[in-house]
């Protein structure tokens, strides 16, 4: 009887250790699917970029991406730095126009200077941006409040509020790799590059900082829609040769 006992025993036992094993794998598979850290690291992914590898990489900056290889400026966001980039959005070259864009593509120059234009020497964020703003435009009132004489005139100003006209805006320079300066503000906690609107700022990178911007910021000297101003329109001489022809016409 005990002889029975004992093997029914370890029959039970054989039978259920497959259970077990089985268990223990599907609790090494649940505790494995979500590595530690996964979130962090999702977080933290474009500190772990160059500023041409952020570009080359978002969605929302394939056009500029485009500009930048053509441009042959790969190679100059992905080194050392630090830079600053204002980054122009999709949706900011679809407002120049096809036909300007691709304009701008067949002239390597002048894409190489407006992409020039966008990129600033040195690391710059938002907050750095606001404080330089306040700073500069404070050492203006400073300077504006020595040289005025506090007269009758400038008292009635200020009443109507003639010296608040910029009430609100800081403003400040920054030199840009295209030797041109960038007029760059903040009004009401809003930063403002010349006039495009930053949309998204502080992308922090290895070699950076960049602030996506709803422009695309053209220097001093560039004409991008002389092509489309003119293509359609007459010449003079077509106009006055259309005149001549009408006014024979009359005549006879």
């Amino acid at each position: 009887m005990r002889r029975w006992i004992t093997l029914c025993a370890c029959i039970l036992a054989l039978l259920a250790m497959p259970f077990a094993v089985t268990a223990a794998v599907i609790g090494d598979e649940n505790a494995t699917a979500t590595p530690m850290g996964e979130t962090e690291q999702m977080d933290n992914q474009t500190e772990d970029m160059t500023i041409a590898a952020y570009i080359e990489q978002d969605e929302n900056l394939t056009r500029l991406a485009e500009a930048v290889n053509v441009a042959g400026l790969y190679d100059t966001l992905n080194g050392e730095g630090p830079y600053t980039v204002f980054a122009p959005s999709n949706e900011a070259f679809d407002a120049l126009g096809n036909d300007t864009v691709n304009q701008l593509m067949n002239e390597t120059d002048n894409l190489t200077m407006v992409l020039e234009y966008h990129v600033v020497d040195g690391e710059y964020t938002a907050e750095n941006i606001t404080s330089m703003a306040g700073n500069q435009t404070g050492e203006q009132n400073q300077t504006a409040g020595n040289e005025s004489e506090g007269g009758v005139l400038d008292i009635f100003s200020g009443l109507l509020g003639g010296e608040n006209e910029t009430a609100g805006e800081n403003m400040s320079t920054l030199t840009t790799l295209a030797g041109e300066d960038l007029n760059v503000s903040t009004t009401d906690g809003e930063v403002m590059v010349e006039n495009a609107t930053v949309t998204m700022a502080d992308i922090n990178t290895t070699n950076g900082v960049i602030h996506i911007i709803d422009q695309v910021l053209v220097p001093p000297g560039v004409n991008l829609t002389a092509a489309e101003e003119t293509a359609g329109e007459e010449t003079p001489t077509e106009e006055m040769a259309e005149n001549q022809s009408g006014m024979v016409g009359v005549v006879q």
